[in-house]
């Protein structure tokens, strides 16, 4: 009998061979032949699963949205309150080697974004999902009287800016410790975002 071939995997596995190359090599070091080798496959096959290579570079970036969405998803799945934020938060950032690799595809990919719409397009939808997510825990915390009087939104908004601007400092550290304090500045800065506002005097 011939072989059945799961085209969807055959595409994801193409695409982590793209993210593995994107993470060593750059976006400009993605081309057919060079994912072919990673994939361990002809650029034959590379052209007839996903196209030439911006085709390819979309469906890797695709890839690359939903390993970090369900890696936010895992773990976040076994925290809850407070934990729980961060941990949406931190998913994001490269505290480990694996976040890091995901955080340089991303910034390769955004790079590159600034003048390809349909990129940027693919990662305004990611940023709208990750604070979507993080707003909705916000709510849940809310409701257990952490964020009073705040809007979730809003909070969100500028959570998920505090962690990605705190990751492309982690990113471009030349001192590993820099990397290591991260976790801990992204936690003072939600504790003081947590904080009771001092009450206004109002004059006589």
């Amino acid at each position: 009998m011939p072989k059945i071939v799961d085209h969807d995997e055959r595409r994801a596995h193409i695409a982590a061979a793209v993210l593995r190359v994107i993470a060593r090599d750059g976006v400009k070091g993605a081309d057919l032949r060079s994912v072919a080798k990673a994939a361990g496959c002809s650029t034959g096959v590379i052209a007839h699963y996903v196209g030439d290579k911006e085709a390819m570079l979309l469906g890797a970036l695709r890839e690359a949205m939903n390993h970090v969405a369900r890696g936010m998803s895992d773990v976040a799945a076994g925290q809850s309150g407070m934990a729980r934020l961060i941990a949406m938060l931190e998913a994001g950032m490269p505290l480990d080697p694996e976040r890091a690799a995901s955080c340089r595809i991303f910034y390769h990919f955004a790079a590159k974004g600034m003048n390809d719409p349909t990129l940027a397009g693919e990662l305004a939808s990611y940023y709208d999902w990750w604070r979507r997510e993080v707003g909705d825990v916000i709510e849940v915390l809310q409701a257990d009287g952490h964020f009073a009087a705040q809007d979730p939104s809003a909070l969100a908004e500028t959570m998920v800016a505090l962690a990605e601007g705190l990751a492309i400092q982690g990113v471009f550290a030349t001192d590993p410790a820099q990397t290591a304090r991260l976790s801990g500045r992204l936690a003072d800065a939600i504790a003081r975002f947590d904080a009771p506002r001092p009450r206004q005097e109002h004059m006589a």
